[in-house]
């Protein structure tokens, strides 16, 4: 009787971490449900669940951002890209985000290192070198946003937005075209849930993110 309790015992012991793992998996796909449909507070909450769980699941970490990011909370989106970033540092769309909420914090050096690591992943992106070309020219680098304009107009020729931000700056206004939002529907699929141009300019090097100013 006590070896038969001692087997079960030991079975419900091996068979914890797959229940966990379902759970974690299941958590997850009503996240993205919620996000997907614009329950951000909801998704927000079960992404800080499941991190609190597995905090080196870097897809929650960046769900979570991008709920906050709706939600405005640019402050959190921020902390929570760089955790994502931290651990997992080779996905184009987590820059993508960290650009965006760079963006909305006025922090425009911030941006263009960002997006200058979205585009060494995926160089074919034309809202990554848009985005990059805002940044430029809103952290005070004319020429330099303008060469990436005219390289976009190059390579882009229909994108009026890009020309419509070309002939703002010529004119020395204020920019009419704003940055191209990220995590439109559908959301963006990351590989890993297995629960597991031009150098003219000093803001374009590309500089690990670690180094980017802190938060205060």
């Amino acid at each position: 009787m006590m070896v038969r309790g001692i087997v079960v015992a030991l079975l419900c012991l091996l068979a914890m971490p797959s229940a966990a793992q379902y759970n974690i998996r299941k958590m997850m796909e009503e996240g993205r449900r919620t996000l997907d449909q614009g329950y951000y507070v909801t998704s927000m909450q079960l992404f800080s669940r499941i991190v609190a769980l597995k905090p080196n699941l870097y897809e929650a970490w960046y769900l979570m951002a991008l709920a906050k990011y709706h939600l405005e909370d640019y402050k959190g989106a921020d902390g929570d890209c760089r955790r994502a970033l931290a651990l997992q540092p080779y996905i184009a769309e987590i820059y993508d985000l960290y650009g965006m909420v760079s963006i909305r914090e006025g922090h425009y050096d911030s941006a263009v290192v960002a997006y200058t690591h979205a585009l060494d992943i995926c160089s074919d992106n034309r809202d990554y070198w848009f985005n990059r070309a805002y940044s430029l020219y809103q952290a005070g680098d004319r020429q330099a946003a303008l060469r990436q304009l005219d390289y976009i107009l190059r390579r882009w020729r229909s994108f009026d937005t890009a020309a419509l931000l070309r002939a703002d700056i010529l004119a020395g206004r204020r920019p009419r075209p704003q940055p191209v939002r990220p995590g439109g529907p559908p959301l963006p699929a990351l590989p890993g849930l297995q629960t597991e141009g031009d150098g003219g300019s000093v803001l374009m090097k590309n500089r690990p993110l670690v180094r980017l100013p802190v938060r205060r």
